[in-house]
This record gives structure tokens, C-alpha cells and sequence, in this order.
């Protein structure tokens, strides 16, 4: 609510009145003789700070304008993140108008979650909607504060991934199929499986390639499809990226061809459906889940990337294979890198190889 009035600057033939909202000072003056001049003056500052109140909502009313948003402009997978966030953590600012969020409030958030034994990727996950959140209010000049240094509890629990160990990678190269009432049958996404174990990519970036993001041994991600069916740009701005294909990987791609034909199957995926389509990444999942438990391996069909980094990381360079799975800040994420970053993607290829060639020598002997 406005205290002060306009005043005559006589110097300045004009009205002038000098208000302050939150911290922020302005000044609203009118050039208008008489008294008709003052009430321009003070409507134009009542009008500002009616602006700025308009802005200062509840947090309930900001996030169900972000989800909103975030339901129209990003994935399902995406908005059922941030809506169980909401849901299950955010729930304490409800009420507050957002001038009286604090960092600390936040961070408050943030320990209340590690207190309830919630992993370091699960509160990683809290803090990063938070992030949104504020970034959405930012763009419209709402009075959130910035949340500044929001810390992840130095020993919060980190998830113990269940990657292939050595006879479980040989299993999955040297076993094709699983039993069903009592009969074997082959299994349809065998090949993708693999495929991502030696690529290190996502269960999504292996249903999302298609034929004609190969040339010249080069792959190039450029998409991935969720378990809503979904075709994105991937995780996070560097899961486009282009690898050069090992030995191993060129073999699975074949296999993978010549099953393709035997089913009578033609389709621009690499790793399709058994209709042809889209991999429904569902169906991948109930396969691995009797895949899995049929010949003991505890693995996830996430893992699987897990596996590959693994299994290579005392061999191959961390930035090497940054570039491989897309995990480096820097990497450029588009085509071709140039002969010096693609020199090093043959090197990386060559590692590999000679990684996943002493595995599987080892089922021989």
C-alpha cells in the first residue's frame, strides 16, 4: 500500500513520486499541470506496485503454472518428475508467497529428504526441480530468490548399481533365449541388449536409432523414445553425440539384420518392434525381466549402459569415455567433431574392443 504523494518539482515543471516495493525503488513523475498531473503521477506508481503484488503469489499458484507448462512443452516422463516432487517434497512452501521463500528454506527441503534415507540421485532430482521452478518464476520477474549452493548431503546413500560381471556378459553374448510354458524361444530384443552393453548407451537411445544414423561406421544419436512412447532429444543436452562403431558393435548390427529378415520385418529403426514399428520400450523391459531372472543376472536393463563403463573404465581415458556415453559439460554434441576429436573416438573404438575381446575370449577357454 502506497504512503507517500506526488510532489511539484518546480525545477522541473513536473510531478514526481518516489516509491519502493520489496527493495526496489522507483520513480513516476507526469509533466501535466495541476492537480490532474499528480493523479497521473501516483496511478502510474499504484499501477507498478499493483504489478509487483500480482507477481508475489502463493507457491502453489507458481508450480501449477509450471507444471502446466511443463506438461505442454516437455515429455511425460519429465512432467511426472517434477509433479511427484511437488507432490511428495515441496509441499512445506504451499502457502508461502514467494518473497518469503528463502535459500534456507530450500535447502531445509533438501535435508528433510536425506533425513528420511532418500538416495543422492533421488534428492539430486528434488534440487533440480527446484532449479526449474525458479527458472520459470525468473523469466517473469517474480520475486523468488535465487537458490543459491543448495547442498546434497556429503554421505548421502548412493544406489549400488547391479552391473553384468564377467560371466554374466558372456551369458548374454552366448545365450539367445528364454523359456516360455515350457518351450524355448528365441528372444526378439537379444541384440539391443547387446548392442547397448557395448555402446554404454540408454535402454531409450537404443530404441530410438534409426538406419540412417549410420554412415561411414559413424553413429550419431540424435533421439531417444521413453516408456510413454515418447520421441525426445534424449536425457540432457550432451545424449546427442556421435560414436564411431567397434567390431563388436558392426557384428551385433549384422545379427541384428539378418534376424530382422528372417522375420520378414522392414522398418527405419535399427532395433524395432516385432510389428516393425517403434520399439515399444515396455516390451523390452518384460523380456530382459525373463532374461534376467532365467539365467541369474540381477542387472537392470539401465545397468547395462552401467556395465559397459564398468567394465572399461581402468582402460579407457575418463574423457574418452565421457565422449562415448555423454556425460562430458564440454563435448560439442552435433556431427562430425573434427580429425582431432574423431582421431580420438578411433582410439576409443580400439579400447574397447580390446576390452570386450579378452571377455569373450575367456568363454572359450
Amino acid at each position: 500500500m502506497r504512503k507517500n504523494e506526488a510532489k511539484w518539482i518546480e525545477g522541473r515543471a513536473r510531478w514526481q513520486i518516489n516509491i519502493q516495493h520489496d527493495g526496489e525503488r522507483r520513480t513516476f513523475i507526469s509533466s501535466t499541470i495541476g492537480k490532474k498531473g499528480k493523479i497521473e503521477a501516483e496511478r502510474k506508481a499504484d499501477k507498478w506496485i499493483e504489478n509487483k503484488q500480482k507477481k508475489d503469489v502463493r507457491f502453489s499458484i507458481l508450480w501449477d503454472m509450471f507444471l502446466a507448462e511443463a506438461k505442454s512443452t516437455t515429455s511425460t516422463s519429465n512432467y511426472k518428475k517434477h509433479e511427484q516432487v511437488g507432490r511428495l517434497w515441496l509441499c512445506d512452501l504451499k502457502h508461502k508467497r514467494l518473497s518469503t521463500i528463502t535459500s534456507q528454506d530450500l535447502q531445509n527441503i533438501l535435508n528433510r529428504a536425506y533425513k528420511k534415507g532418500l538416495s543422492k540421485k533421488s534428492i539430486m532430482n528434488i534440487r533440480a526441480s527446484i532449479t526449474c521452478v525458479w527458472k520459470y518464476a525468473a523469466k517473469d520477474k517474480r520475486p523468488f530468490e535465487r537458490p543459491f549452493a543448495l547442498d546434497i548431503p556429503k554421505d548421502a546413500p548412493t544406489k549400488e548399481k547391479n552391473i553384468l560381471q564377467p560371466d554374466d556378459f558372456r551369458t548374454l553374448f552366448s545365450q539367445d533365449k528364454i523359456t516360455i510354458r515350457k518351450r524355448e524361444v528365441p528372444c526378439f530384443f537379444i541384440h539391443s541388449w547387446r548392442f547397448q552393453v557395448l555402446t554404454g548407451m540408454r535402454p531409450g537411445e537404443v530404441a530410438g536409432l534409426k538406419k540412417v544414423d549410420i554412415k561411414d561406421n559413424l553413429l550419431t544419436i540424435k533421439r531417444s523414445i521413453n516408456v510413454y512412447n515418447e520421441i525426445t532429444k534424449g536425457k540432457n543436452k550432451n545424449a546427442q553425440r556421435t560414436m564411431i562403431l567397434t567390431k563388436h558393435a558392426v557384428s551385433v548390427l549384422a545379427d541384428q539384420e539378418s534376424m530382422l529378415k528372417s522375420h520378414g520385418i522392414i522398418s527405419p529403426w535399427i532395433f524395432p518392434d516385432t510389428d516393425g514399428s517403434a520399439m515399444d520400450t515396455r516390451n523390452s523391459y518384460e523380456e530382459w525381466r525373463k532374461y534376467r531372472s532365467q539365467h541369474g543376472i540381477a542387472s537392470s536393463l539401465y545397468e547395462l549402459r552401467h556395465t559397459m563403463i564398468s567394465l572399461t573404465k581402468s582402460d579407457i581415458p575418463k574423457p574418452l569415455l565421457q565422449l562415448i556415453v555423454g556425460h562430458s559439460e564440454s563435448m560439442d554434441t552435433f556431427g562430425i567433431y573434427g580429425h582431432e576429436v574423431t582421431g580420438e573416438l578411433d582410439r576409443a573404438a580400439s579400447i574397447l574392443d580390446g576390452v570386450f575381446d579378452n571377455l569373450l575370449k575367456k568363454s572359450t577357454h
